[in-house]
């Protein structure tokens, strides 16, 4: 299997249904290449169901082939996996690869990490985000 099939801007659908119906699959975007320690940073997408959704990154659905509506980007669940194991995934067919993501919509979801107030602390970290310090927050305060 090519590693560009397992690329950064690469979309994958990962088994990630609920107890009742495990074999549901979500679609993924892999955020990175491979590291030294051969890790990448996966997120999915969701439906957009109502304005509890992160909406940091809002997707259409011509944006991917495989959205067929309004979408956005699930940030709070986004992970850092061994990219064997998404080739494994992969060679087992437990996996299904899909199309990648057009540069423009991939730079959206890729901002969207240091963004969203949703994305888990180990993965802006691993991303190299910049500390972003809300306005009115207590650290700001002089006393």
């Amino acid at each position: 299997m090519s590693m560009k099939l397992v690329c950064k801007k690469g979309t994958i659908l990962i088994p990630s249904g609920p107890y009742h119906d495990p074999g549901r699959k979500h679609l993924f975007v892999i955020c990175s290449d491979a590291d030294g320690e051969g890790k990448q940073v996966i997120v999915p997408v969701c439906t957009w169901t109502n304005d509890l959704c992160d909406g940091t990154c809002k997707l259409q659905s011509h944006e991917h082939p495989f959205l067929d509506r309004l979408s956005y980007i699930r940030y709070r669940e986004s992970d850092i996996v061994p990219y064997e194991n998404l080739i494994l995934g992969l060679e087992s067919k437990n996996f299904i690869l899909k199309e990648e993501m057009n540069s423009q919509t991939f730079l959206k979801i890729s901002k969207g990490f240091c963004i969203s107030l949703q994305t888990p602390r180990k993965i802006k970290k691993y991303l190299k985000c910049a500390v972003q310090i809300p306005a009115n927050s207590p650290a700001l305060r002089v006393v």
